[in-house]
């Protein structure tokens, strides 16, 4: 397979429109987390397309990575570091619970990581995915189109939203990763791509996407991901109580502590 590199061009004409042809690149942001050794592995889809098709699909739309919710600290305190890249950040989190960064520059790929957790032998973190307008009306539609882009930048400003709460809870749906913690043990780096991988990436990819190695058609990761089961985290392990006291509190705790590094 011949190595991905920066400036990698995909034909795809909606993903030119939305990000240079020239920029589309995860590497920008893994240096960065190679560079300060903070713990990571690469996940999802451009997983997928490195080890199959050494490339990005064209369809990408971001790019997943997962972490131990262990070493959470350790990306918070890059935080100015992305500042000054050029990122910049929104936390999600579920009933008080960090469990998502999403790191945002104009002209690149957005990065999301995952924060992942231990239930015995396994891996979990929250999922969720926008379910759209209440009706499939047209007035609706458009009206809901609205409410989508004043709500991602009412979170780009707060910085940090639980969502559990109004109005990031409206028409989504929740349920949990929940994958064999070996997976994510241990990550191994991989030259060619510059990026950690899980050690045996293959059996991964195979409960992930059951015959990894042929192209699927239509592909939902809602239906189709063996790694996502639907209920909520709450109904398959125990919610520990948020570190800094109850939701709403620790959602504010984590703003002050997020906007003083920013």
């Amino acid at each position: 397979m011949e190595p991905v590199k920066e400036g990698v061009a995909f034909q795809k004409e909606d993903i030119e429109n939305r990000y240079p042809p020239d920029s589309i690149d995860y590497l920008p942001f893994v240096r960065i987390l190679n560079e300060h050794e903070v713990p990571y592995c690469m996940d999802s889809g451009v997983l997928l397309g490195l080890m199959r098709d050494g490339r990005l699909f064209a369809h990408e739309k971001d790019v997943d990575l997962q972490m131990w919710a262990d070493h959470e600290e350790q990306l918070r305190q890059l935080l100015p570091v992305f500042r000054d890249r050029g990122y910049t950040v929104t936390i999600w989190l579920y009933r008080g619970l960090v469990y998502q960064y999403r790191f945002i520059k104009e002209g690149l790929i957005p990065v999301h990581i995952m924060l992942f957790r231990r239930a015995g032998r396994w891996a979990w973190c929250p999922a969720g995915r926008g379910i759209g307008p209440p009706f499939p009306r047209r007035l609706t539609a458009r009206f809901y189109r609205y409410f989508v882009v004043a709500r991602k930048r009412l979170r780009e400003y707060l910085v940090a939203t639980d969502v559990a709460q109004v109005p990031w809870n409206l028409r989504r749906d929740i349920g949990t990763w929940w994958v064999p913690g070996k997976f994510f043990e241990d990550p191994v780096f991989h030259p060619e791509y510059e990026t950690f991988i899980p050690q045996e990436w293959q059996d991964y990819l195979a409960y992930r996407y059951g015959e990894w190695q042929i192209p699927a058609g239509k592909w939902d990761f809602w239906t189709c991901d063996g790694g996502l089961l639907h209920l909520p985290p709450e109904e398959i392990v125990e919610l520990a109580p948020p570190a800094g006291g109850p939701q709403a509190g620790r959602l504010k705790q984590v703003r002050k502590s997020v906007r003083e590094k920013l």
